[in-house]
């Protein structure tokens, strides 16, 4: 079987892109949480030498100069953007895994040549673009290191191979080898890359040729593994199931400074809830709840404080993590204080029904269902469409800055894109 990477191009950009023609052909910048730095640019603001996170303040002048296009992150918008165009994979194979929010691998035949089949990935590109308006590209190969590759080069080299590259061809795997950098292979960061310099190591081709055993000693079984695959050499199972988070976090800064117990209390609810629904995610319970409220150290009434409580039994329902970060709440609140960011943390994570129980706990048999029929709600009608009372209603002042948020376009009925 072939290993099939599949990547969207600029995908936050792209997506915004889909439902607003304007944003096509100009510059655009996709802003972080708070609206202070660039995570994503498009290929025009690239042009210009904008660098991934380069803060907003730093370029107000070349922003306006250019007709630069900003957009607040929308996390809505890039999950559903993300289920839609792996559901377009799946008509294409049965064997998916998810990478990250915008590369999907999945498994085609090996044709009777020995080589990928090209004809059924440029199909797959041509039905996304179809079906979802994102453009994408596709490495093939016999193993994750050299499609991940063969994804990289396809992006340089889009012109001349038209978004496909596949690496089970030898002779053009070794072609392409000779004048691709070591640092542009998948896990070669910047320090590894300064360890292989003196050994004369600067293409993929002269990191394919390296004896594995001298790479185990230069970077660790990792480096080993990857110049095995390198060479056709490794895992052949598909891991479809990510792997499970050990903690999860949620912090968030605020849109304005939170001086009000009440604001602290309902920021703290939002984050706990989200944490409690990301656990739930993955079919976990936590048994350890951390809490903390930070002000901004260089202002006068700034304050600080970092409260820990035991979940026993362990649970993911919302309503009880929710209930103990809002006492947390009024441990920590110092009158007169000004906070400028909250959050929780859930550790201590193992598997739904395989938490230690308490023996004089009171059961609640209903707790599953109830948080599993709202987040059933909330996925089909968006982000708290049910919520608990305890998060307030509608927008607050203390919601993380999102002053440019594109519409919910594809998952709240009421920012559905009308033809007139």
């Amino acid at each position: 079987m072939t290993w099939a990477l599949v990547d969207v191009e600029n995908f936050y950009v792209s997506s915004e892109r889909v439902f607003d023609p304007k944003l096509r052909g100009v510059p655009v910048l996709v802003l972080s949480n708070g609206d202070h730095c660039a995570i994503a640019r498009s290929a025009e603001a690239k042009a210009f030498g904008v660098k991934m996170g380069a803060p907003v303040f730093k370029m107000r002048d070349l922003i306006k100069r250019h007709g630069f296009e900003l957009r607040s992150s929308n996390y809505e918008l890039y999950a559903d953007m993300n289920r839609r165009f792996n559901a377009v994979i799946s008509e294409f194979s049965d064997q998916i895994e998810i990478y990250s929010i915008d590369e999907s691998w999945f498994r085609l035949p090996v044709l009777s040549d020995g080589l990928g089949d090209t004809t059924t990935a440029l199909a797959v590109i041509a039905k996304i673009r179809r079906d979802t308006g994102l453009p994408t590209r596709i490495g093939l190969g016999p193993t994750r290191t050299l499609s991940k590759v063969a994804n990289g080069l396809a992006k340089a080299g889009e012109k001349v191979f038209g978004g496909v590259i596949d690496l089970h061809d030898e002779e053009l795997r070794k072609r392409l080898f000779k004048n691709w950098p070591v640092d542009e292979v998948w896990g070669i960061g910047r320090a590894l890359t300064e360890r292989l310099r003196p050994l004369g190591i600067r293409t993929t081709a002269d990191l394919a040729a390296m004896d594995p055993h001298q790479a185990r000693n230069v970077g660790t079984v990792v480096l080993e593994r990857l110049v095995r695959e390198l060479n056709e050499i490794g895992e052949d199972e598909l891991q479809i199931e990510p792997e499970k988070r050990q903690a999860t976090a949620v912090t968030r800064m605020f849109g304005e400074p939170v001086t009000t117990i009440e604001e602290l209390r309902e920021a703290m609810a939002r984050r706990a809830a989200r944490a409690a629904e990301k656990i739930r995610e993955q079919g976990s319970v936590a048994g350890r709840l951390i809490g903390f409220a930070h002000g901004n150290g260089r202002k006068a009434n700034a304050s600080s404080a970092q409260r820990t409580c035991r979940l026993s039994p362990p649970t993911n329902d919302s309503r009880t993590i929710v209930k103990w970060a809002s006492r947390m709440v009024d441990s920590m609140w110092e009158q007169g204080g000004v906070y400028t960011k909250c959050g929780v943390m859930l550790e201590d994570l193992c598997d739904a029904g395989r938490e230690q129980t308490d023996l004089f706990a009171a059961v609640d048999t209903r707790g599953a269902d109830l948080m599993s029929t709202m987040d059933a709600l909330n996925k089909r009608f968006g982000k708290e469409t049910v919520a608990l009372g305890a998060m307030g209603i509608g927008a607050r002042s203390f919601d993380t800055k999102r002053a440019m948020k594109s519409p919910a376009w594809t998952t709240r009925l009421a920012e559905v894109p009308v033809a007139r």
